[in-house]
């Protein structure tokens, strides 16, 4: 089926659409009030707030030392910024607006995708609710981070390949490859991916026997990945070559070629497999899922073995994510697989439409939407316990209050405590208000919302 007769049916069109809108009005709703405003959100927005030109060259350092090896969320992010944070007095939730909107608009592309590539609605729609109403994945999307915009380029990227976007043109073809890189620049798990893509790009025209046109391919990706490493280079350069962008990673590789260290398969395997459970399925217990994954795997390699774009989105990127993290001795946490997602929930769902009989192909599509739904109640109740600031909207009320006195202030503080890494004076300057250390006067934010002004030179 091709792209066009989709998005040429006003039907198709007007479910695609709802999509988004559903998706983007999930994701935000409450954002004003409980946006998870942490250091690294601090961080980000405040570089987002600032020129263009003073981003940095590379992106936001990692937990386990080093940086991402490009500068991508940050354009984006500063893309954001311009757009949506007019709207919402340039707070930092208006990031979060802006990453949901990208990162339903991903979604609502994987749906026209999946629909297109199987003819059906049904799986393209179960997709597409288990992805976008994952408690873990929900919570994430409308905050500052930069593996949240890895994982939404990772999916935009998967998208266009599954919708052939890249064999129409050179540009195509290069935006995908542009697309699937910035994915890496935004979050380094998203590797991942991103090689899925390129294997793909050269895949598709090789077995169709067109290698000249596979050959173009590996010369567009070659030079999109150095056109892309330009800013990292000159990163590199202004300091004599001194950072180490993935000094955890390259630490861990050195020892196991070393002899000094075993490559961690099983842990790697079980960190997968609890990572899905947890993101797509948490709060349900779905204790067979590894199973389940194997299995379906087997079944879409089989029913799909002549459509080696849709393997290469599917199970490569499953594939690659565990051997890659054997090879990180370090802990794994569940968001380093959200680029990951997709390609797993397509297995599963691909492989239970592949099983199916034809006549009964569309009831089955039904009945596994419904399932789909049936459990959405209990994941955005439980993705309301997650990684929420409750004193955020508190904290913009007071400040814009604070701010309205025109007067500097010495010091903010609050009478409700904060997660260690909030600033309760960072909303305060972002609004234009000025922190002086000369200033007699100092704010004291109530947990009722009152403001209580305090002159240290006395009454």
């Amino acid at each position: 089926m091709q792209t066009r007769s989709i998005t040429s049916r006003p039907a198709a069109l007007g479910v695609i659409s709802l999509t988004f809108v559903l998706a983007v009005a999930l994701r935000v709703w409450g954002i004003d009030t409980r946006f998870w405003l942490l250091e690294d959100q601090m961080r980000d927005w405040w570089f987002a707030l600032g020129p263009f030109s003073g981003l940095p060259l590379v992106g936001p350092p990692t937990h386990v030392g080093g940086y991402t090896i490009g500068p991508a969320f940050y354009w984006i992010l500063w893309g954001i910024r311009v757009t949506v944070g007019p709207w919402f007095d340039n707070l930092p939730h208006a990031g979060g607006i802006g990453q949901a909107i990208l990162q339903s608009g991903a979604d609502a592309l994987l749906l026209a995708a999946v629909w297109c590539r199987t003819g059906s609605p049904w799986i393209a729609l179960t997709t597409t609710v288990l992805l976008v109403t994952s408690a873990y994945d929900l919570c994430l999307a409308p905050l500052v981070w930069n593996p949240v915009m890895g994982s939404t380029l990772a999916k935009t990227a998967t998208a266009l390949v599954l919708l052939d976007w890249h064999r129409q043109s050179i540009v195509r073809a290069a935006i995908t490859a542009i697309l699937a890189w910035t994915a890496v620049h935004a979050y380094t798990g998203a590797i991942y991916v991103a090689v899925s893509v390129f294997v793909a790009l050269l895949a598709d025209p090789f077995t169709r026997g067109d290698r000249a046109l596979a050959r173009r391919n590996l010369v567009i990706i070659a030079v999109t990945v150095v056109l892309l490493q330009l800013p990292y280079v000159a990163h590199q350069v202004s300091n004599q070559f001194r950072d180490d962008a993935m000094g955890a990673v390259s630490g861990s590789v050195g020892r196991i070629l070393s002899g000094s260290a075993l490559p961690e398969f099983m842990k790697s395997v079980n960190g997968y497999v609890g990572a899905v459970r947890f993101i797509e399925f948490a709060p349900w217990n779905v204790s067979f899922v590894g199973w389940a994954l194997l299995a379906c795997g087997v079944v879409v390699a089989i029913r799909h073995r002549r459509d080696p774009s849709l393997l290469a989105m599917t199970l490569v990127p499953q594939a690659l994510a565990i051997v890659g993290y054997s090879l990180f001795l370090a802990g794994l946490d569940h968001y380093y697989y959200l680029s990951v997602m997709p390609a797993a929930v397509m297995t599963l769902v691909l492989a239970v439409s592949a099983v199916s009989p034809t006549r009964l192909a569309p009831t089955v599509g039904v009945v596994i939407l419904v399932g789909a739904l049936a459990m959405v109640p209990s994941k955005t109740r439980f993705a309301a316990t997650m990684h929420r600031m409750p004193q955020y909207g508190l904290l913009v009320d007071a400040s814009r209050r604070i701010k309205s006195v025109g007067q500097p202030m010495r010091s903010i503080r609050t009478e409700f405590s904060l997660p260690p890494t909030t600033d309760p004076e960072y909303l305060f300057r972002v609004l234009g208000g000025r922190i002086d250390p000369g200033s007699p006067w100092t704010s004291v934010i109530m947990t009722d919302g009152r403001v209580i002004y305090r002159n240290v030179n006395g009454p």
